[in-house]
């Protein structure tokens, strides 16, 4: 029996005894980890890959997958982020994430999930941890039809093109996955900062008609925190996503 490796290991095992007493027996919390997903579009990226940051520096670890079409754009942008990309298969990625990250989720990839179609490795993913119930998290600012960055390029759908892209998001929110814009996305991840960090003022509520219809043009003039409707009135899904857009809560009555 070797002496020096006994006493080694018996010294060990009292530091460690004496470091697990201190701590009140409580084991070292893993780190919280996610898989992210880019898609081809860069809607929002910068914003997104700032969010990410934070998210890393509250403890987060990240996994990536890039579509092939956005690797030139994140090739130097990743670049000591700490980020790995993931590797195997599939169910490996799921068994070793329980939560999905799409910081900048695309027209197309909205399209496929909301129409199960996986006919690619990030679809699969999604489509997969639909079926796993894991919890996804998405920017929709590539998708939302009346954004912001869209507007800025002057990327404006006529109005079906709209309603079919403003009927994706609701398919995807109506599966669970949880929407947000990519400038809020930590906020999404991790939960509104507390109450006491920020005073909140009290919304400016808006009562609007009982009938009718509130279109894209009414959104966009709106001067309100809060928007009440009766149940009767129709809004457009231009509309809607104009409300959204804008962090305007729409409450029926």
């Amino acid at each position: 029996m070797n002496i020096d490796a006994a006493l080694d290991r018996i010294l060990l095992d009292l530091l460690s005894d004496r470091i697990i007493a201190r701590m009140g027996g409580r084991k070292q919390a893993k780190p919280r980890s996610a898989l992210v997903l880019f898609a081809e579009t860069d809607f929002g990226l910068g914003a997104a890959l700032g969010q990410l940051q934070q998210l890393r520096d509250a403890g987060w670890a990240f996994e990536t997958v890039i579509a092939p079409e956005v690797r030139p754009l994140l090739t130097d942008r990743l670049a000591g982020f700490g980020a790995v990309e993931a590797e195997g298969k599939v169910a490996d990625f799921l068994d070793r994430h329980t939560t999905i990250l799409v910081p900048a989720l695309s027209v197309s990839l909205a399209a496929k999930v909301a129409l199960g179609i996986a006919d690619d490795l990030l679809s699969k993913i999604l489509q997969r941890g639909l079926e796993r119930g894991t919890r996804i998290i998405a920017a929709r600012d590539g998708v939302c039809p009346n954004g912001r960055d869209r507007r800025a390029r002057g990327l404006l759908p006529n109005a079906v093109f709209q309603a079919t892209m403003s009927g994706h998001l609701q398919t995807l929110m109506g599966y669970g996955i949880e929407l947000s814009w990519a400038a809020r996305l930590a906020v999404a991840v991790e939960g509104e900062t507390p109450a006491s960090a920020t005073p909140i003022a009290a919304p400016k509520l808006v009562t609007a008609r009982t009938e009718g219809v509130f279109g894209l043009r009414e959104a966009r003039s709106l001067e309100a925190t809060e928007l009440h409707l009766g149940h009767a009135v129709i809004v457009t899904p231009a509309a809607a996503e104009e409300l959204r857009a804008r962090d305007i809560a729409l409450v029926r009555e």
